[in-house]
C-alpha cells in the first residue's frame, strides 16, 4: 500500500515504518519491507563490491559494538582531571602527544621516562577508583619499569637537573598521595624533589622554562620539610626573590605566608637537633633554645602583622553563623544533616573561595609556629620556668593570658587555629560546589595539619570531619595525606 497513489489506508505506525498492515486487525501481522527503486539500486551496488545484502541471513550483526580505542588513552584522559591547570604535569602534557604516552607502555629503553611515569600514574589512579584489579596490576607493572628508569637516571649526576626526571618525581609523589602505597612514600618523593631543585639556581635555570612551575610545587616541598623537620630550600634568599617576582598584590600576600613557613622549617629543624644536644650539653642547649624561640616569636609577630593588613580589606571579612542559622541557609541535605551533629557552636562564612582558602592557610601557618614554640618552651626541656617570657608576643594568636605555662598557651593556641580551619570547611565546600573547581593543595595541607593537631580519629572533631568529607567532599583531602 505504500507505493500506491493516494493516501495509504494503513495505520500511522505502519506508514512511518513503510510496511504492509492489515487495518482491520487489532494486532500487527508480520510485515515485509517494500523495496523501492532506490533500495534496489543500493543492493546492486553492494553486490558489485562484494557486500552482503542487509536482508541476507548470512549477515551477522554483533550484539555489542566496541567503540573504544586504546584503553591507555582513556586512563590518561581520566587522570588529567586530578591535575591543576597550569601546574607542571599539566604543562608537560600539553607539549607531548597522547599517542607518545600510550606507546611508552612497556618501553625498556632509558628514554621517555616521564611518559612511562605518567602512564603508570594514570592507569593506577583509574584502576583504583573503579577497583579493577587487572588494571591495577598492569599499572604496577609499568610503575616498576618507570621506577627502574628513574633510579638509573639518578645514578648519573648529569641527569639530576633534567626536566623529565623532575616531572617523574612529581608524578610519583602525586601517585603516592592519591593511591597510597606505603607509609611516608609521598614525603620521600617530595624531599627528593626538593633535593633535585636545590641543585639549580632558580634565577638562571627555570623549571619547564617558567617560574610558575616553581610556585606550583612550593606547597609540596614545604609540607614535606615541616613534616620531616628538614630545612626547606624555599628559605634561601634567591628562592624567595624568584617566587616574589611578577606577583600581584594578592599573590604577594600568599607568598608572605610561604616565606614565614619556610623560615619556620629552619627553626623546626634546629629544634630537633637541640633536643638531642640537650642531653650532652645542657648549658649550650639552653642558649640555642633561647635564640630559636626569639626567631619563632618574630615569625609570630610577622603573622600578626599579616593578619592585620588582611583584615583591613573589607573583601576578606567573614561572619560567624550559629549552627541553626547555618543549617537553615544550607541548600544541601547532606551538609545540613552533618551540621546537626557538629561539635562546635558556630561556623565561619566567607564571601568567596579564595578568601576562605587564604584564611585556612593563615591558620595552618599559626599551627606550625605555635607547635615550634610549644616544643621550645622550657617545660619541654626539663628546665625551670623562664621569667623572660613576654606575654605580649602571643598577641598574634588573639588568645587570653589564663594559662599556667608558655607551653600550655601555645598548645591551646595551636588547637584554636586548627578549630578555625574545621569551622571554615563547611563554607569552603559550599563555595567549591558553586564554582565547580578542584580543591587547592593548600586546603589539603590545612585540613591534614589540623587533623593531626586535634587528635585525628580519636577526637569528636576528627570523626565529624570524616563524616563531613565522606558526605560532601571526598576529594578535599587526598587519601595519602591522612596517615603521613
Amino acid at each position: 500500500m505504500v507505493n500506491v497513489a493516494g493516501r495509504s489506508k494503513g495505520c500511522s505506525t505502519c506508514r512511518k515504518r513503510r510496511i504492509k498492515c492489515g487495518v482491520k486487525d487489532i494486532t500487527f501481522i508480520k510485515g515485509t519491507i517494500v523495496k523501492s527503486r532506490r533500495s534496489e539500486k543500493r543492493t546492486n551496488e553492494s553486490a558489485k563490491y562484494g557486500v552482503k545484502d542487509a536482508d541476507s541471513t548470512e549477515c551477522q550483526v554483533p550484539r555489542f559494538a566496541s567503540l573504544k580505542g586504546d584503553d591507555s588513552e582513556i586512563y590518561v584522559c581520566y587522570a588529567r582531571k586530578y591535575l591543576r591547570q597550569g601546574a607542571p604535569l599539566d604543562l608537560a602534557l600539553q607539549r607531548i602527544r597522547l599517542d607518545d604516552i600510550t606507546s611508552a607502555r612497556m618501553n625498556t629503553t632509558n628514554d621517555h621516562l616521564f611518559h612511562q611515569a605518567f602512564l603508570s600514574f594514570a592507569i593506577l589512579v583509574y584502576g583504583t577508583q573503579y577497583r579493577e584489579t587487572p588494571i591495577i596490576e598492569k599499572g604496577y607493572a609499568i610503575y616498576g619499569e618507570a621506577l627502574k628508569k628513574l633510579n638509573h637516571a639518578l645514578s648519573d649526576p648529569e641527569c639530576y637537573t633534567r626536566d623529565d626526571v623532575i616531572l617523574s618525581v612529581i608524578a610519583f609523589s602525586m601517585l603516592a598521595c592519591i593511591v597510597p602505597t606505603s607509609a611516608g612514600q609521598y614525603l620521600k618523593h617530595m624531599m627528593g624533589l626538593q633535593t633535585l631543585l636545590g641543585l639549580r639556581d632558580p634565577r638562571s635555570s627555570c623549571f619547564l622554562g617558567s617560574t610558575g612551575s616553581y610556585k606550583a610545587v612550593r606547597h609540596m616541598m614545604l609540607f614535606a620539610s615541616l613534616r620531616t623537620a628538614k630545612p626547606s630550600i624555599l628559605a634561601r634568599a634567591e628562592w624567595k626573590a624568584v617566587l616574589r617576582a611578577n606577583c600581584s598584590a594578592k599573590e604577594i600576600q600568599e607568598q608572605e605566608l610561604f616565606d614565614v613557613l619556610a623560615d619556620c622549617s629552619i627553626i623546626n629543624a634546629q629544634r630537633d637537633g637541640m633536643l638531642i644536644k640537650r642531653r650532652l650539653e645542657p648549658e649550650c642547649s639552653a642558649g640555642e633554645r633561647g635564640e630559636a624561640r626569639e626567631k619563632a616569636l618574630i615569625l609570630l609577630t610577622r603573622l600578626h602583622d599579616w593578619r592585620k593588613k588582611w583584615d583591613d580589606d573589607e573583601r576578606n571579612s567573614h561572619t560567624e553563623l550559629s549552627m541553626p542559622l547555618a543549617m537553615q541557609q544550607s541548600k544541601q541535605d547532606s551538609l545540613r544533616n552533618n551540621l546537626s551533629t557538629c561539635p562546635f557552636l558556630t561556623v565561619l562564612a566567607f564571601s568567596d573561595e579564595s578568601t576562605v582558602t587564604m584564611f585556612m592557610f593563615y591558620n595552618t601557618a599559626l599551627i606550625y609556629i605555635f607547635r615550634v614554640l610549644a616544643n621550645l618552651a622550657v617545660q619541654s626541656f626539663g628546665a625551670q620556668f623562664d621569667q623572660s617570657f613576654t606575654k605580649n608576643r602571643l598577641h598574634a594568636g588573639s588568645q587570653g593570658d589564663s594559662w599556667e605555662t608558655p607551653r600550655d598557651k601555645y598548645n591551646t593556641a595551636e588547637q584554636l587555629a586548627a578549630l578555625n580551619i574545621y569551622r571554615s570547611l563547611p563554607n569552603y565546600l559550599v563555595q567549591m560546589s558553586s564554582t565547580s573547581t578542584n580543591t587547592t593543595p593548600i586546603v589539603h595541607w590545612a585540613i591534614s595539619t589540623a587533623w593531626v593537631t586535634l587528635g585525628g580519629h580519636e577526637s569528636a572533631y576528627g570523626r565529624w570531619l570524616k563524616e563531613l568529607l565522606n558526605a560532601e567532599g571526598q576529594d578535599v583531602v587526598a587519601q595519602g595525606l591522612w596517615n603521613i
